[in-house]
């Protein structure tokens, strides 16, 4: 199967990093990504940039103020309502594999707000379901690549690539790593799913490998809502560990030629999630 979504040179992106079980901010997204559509007459593709699931089981009392504002867990819902959406909407709705589905599919399992959060929600499924859970996600991508110059992946552009055909031929599974701490280790997928940063010269030249001019993704929470990193990476947290205030949603112009970060405009192409709510100043942070 190939890992790599190939985006066409016309119509309007809409991209959404890190929901992780956040139905809330699905529908906020969802409801983004129908408005624009019909704006431009069925045009309009939206991308989620993995780790659509996962979230906290936690009451609102036990909420910690630094992961954002609050929600409980519902990644069931989450990819039950991704799978409505792109049945209604062919060929327009994407997702790429983030470290936490990947878990559920040969990847080692996250522990970030249980034991294991792959068993927990899969008990949480039930059997016949999680078998279906399994198949949804098998089809979610590694990366995506746009002719406007954008290359989308889950995490930092770290991998060491010299074409496009190793990503589009990676391998899924991980069996020969011993410890979830040797994963970025382990070639292409390893850095794709779990790396937090790239260093300028791996970054250029991942995405001159896969054939755009900048880079990005979300995996870190940048509680500003956006981070920029050199000309050539820009981070995106349009959900999970992040305030209604600077929560934030990339649209994209797919006839653009996107030759640096610095081209993505706050209040053209690094939108609020929430308009009512964001402060006036959406500045972001950069290197």
């Amino acid at each position: 199967m190939a890992r790599v979504i190939r985006l066409p040179n016309h119509g309007r992106l809409i991209v959404c990093t890190d929901l992780q079980g956040c139905l809330r901010d699905f529908r906020a997204i969802t409801e983004i990504f129908l408005r624009v559509n019909a704006q431009c007459r069925g045009l309009a593709h939206l991308l989620f940039t993995g780790d659509l699931v996962h979230g906290p089981h936690l009451y609102e009392h036990e909420w910690p103020e630094f992961l954002g504002e609050y929600y409980r867990d519902q990644s069931g819902e989450v990819i039950d309502e991704f799978v409505a959406l792109s049945g209604k909407h062919p060929g327009q709705i994407h997702a790429l594999l983030g470290n936490h589905e990947h878990g559920h599919i040969g990847g080692p399992h996250t522990a970030k707000f249980a034991l294991d959060e792959v068993l927990l929600l899969e008990a949480r499924l039930g059997p016949a379901k999680t078998e279906w859970f399994r198949e949804v996600l098998y089809g979610f991508a590694l990366a995506a690549v746009a002719p406007c110059g954008a290359v989308f992946t889950h995490g930092a552009p770290a991998a060491e690539i010299d074409s496009i055909e190793q990503v589009e031929s990676a391998d899924l599974q991980t069996m020969e790593i011993e410890s979830v701490l040797d994963i970025l280790d382990l070639p292409v997928i390893g850095p794709i799913l779990w790396a937090r940063s790239a260093s300028p010269e791996a970054a250029q030249r991942f995405v001159r490998a896969m054939g755009g001019t900048i880079s990005i993704y979300g995996h870190d929470v940048i509680p500003e809502g956006f981070e920029r990193i050199g000309d050539e990476q820009i981070v995106v947290s349009t959900s999970f560990g992040v305030f209604d205030t600077n929560k934030v949603y990339l649209d994209l112009d797919l006839e653009r030629r996107y030759q640096s970060v610095y081209d993505l405009e706050v209040g053209r192409e690094i939108l609020p999630l929430y308009p009512d709510k964001a402060l006036k100043s959406l500045g972001g942070r950069a290197d």
